[in-house]
């Protein structure tokens, strides 16, 4: 994989489900270090969305048995998902804004756990929104090391923050971080919606196309009120799925 800087431990987060109609939003971080990048590469490692489900679901199963406390998962199922993402609308945001918060949240998370001093973000907005995320993390705590972001430039962003060196990159599933973390959202992901399949007795769809007629099947056996427990009611179709 291409090394985008020359750090000898760092942390990568990536997400899934962004862009599908039913089911959570997840972001996950992988620490990785010397102890664990050579085995990482061993096992096959690649970019999640390059890969099968079945693939997927063996590297997950390896990364979580051996390095578990290196992994952290922050998922938003929709009916959770839902009112927070009307939060920050109400405040005139958009879902970049909320994926943000959760990058934030992941990143937080591990680097208190492991001590971790730089991390790497697979870019997904033009603007530097995890900053502001980990920002609004300081209100009310004691300060910690903290640098002016740098602007995006030639797509990349570098700032201190939290006492953690952030690099946001284009195409940053190249790192091996990154693509870690991009097979253990994945994971999480496919198993929230097996799990919301279940649970409700049909097969939802990924993606956010050849779902409206899952959606209308939904609608008419649990009713256009529980559509909320398992759709992104922002998505414009949910219109569609809810008209008769």
């Amino acid at each position: 994989m291409n090394t985008i800087h020359n750090w000898d431990a760092w942390l990568g987060t990536d997400e899934a489900g962004k862009g599908d109609y039913f089911g959570p939003l997840v972001v996950a971080a992988v620490y990785v270090d010397a102890d664990c990048r050579e085995t990482l590469r061993d096992l096959g490692i690649a970019d999640g969305k390059t890969l099968s489900n079945r693939r997927i679901r063996d590297l997950a199963e390896s990364m979580h048995h051996r390095y578990e406390k290196r992994i952290v998962v922050v998922k938003r199922m929709p009916n959770a998902y839902n009112p927070l993402y009307n939060d920050f609308h109400k405040r005139g945001q958009n879902l970049n804004h909320l994926l943000a918060s959760l990058h934030a949240e992941a990143i937080h998370t591990l680097a208190t756990r492991v001590g971790a001093k730089h991390a790497l973000v697979d870019r997904f907005s033009k603007d530097d929104l995890i900053t502001q995320q980990l920002r609004q993390r300081m209100k009310g705590k004691p300060r910690l090391q903290q640098g002016p972001s740098v602007p995006f430039q030639g797509g990349i962003s570098r700032g201190i923050h939290l006492g953690i060196e952030i690099i946001q990159v284009p195409k940053a599933e190249r790192d091996i971080a990154v693509a870690a973390a991009s097979i253990i959202a994945r994971d999480a992901f496919l198993k929230a919606m097996e799990t919301l399949s279940e649970k409700y007795e049909i097969c939802l769809p990924r993606g956010s196309y050849q779902v409206v007629e899952a959606g209308k099947e939904f609608v008419a056996i649990h009713g256009s009120s529980a559509l909320g427990n398992v759709a992104k009611l922002h998505f414009s179709l949910t219109d569609v799925v809810r008209a008769s």
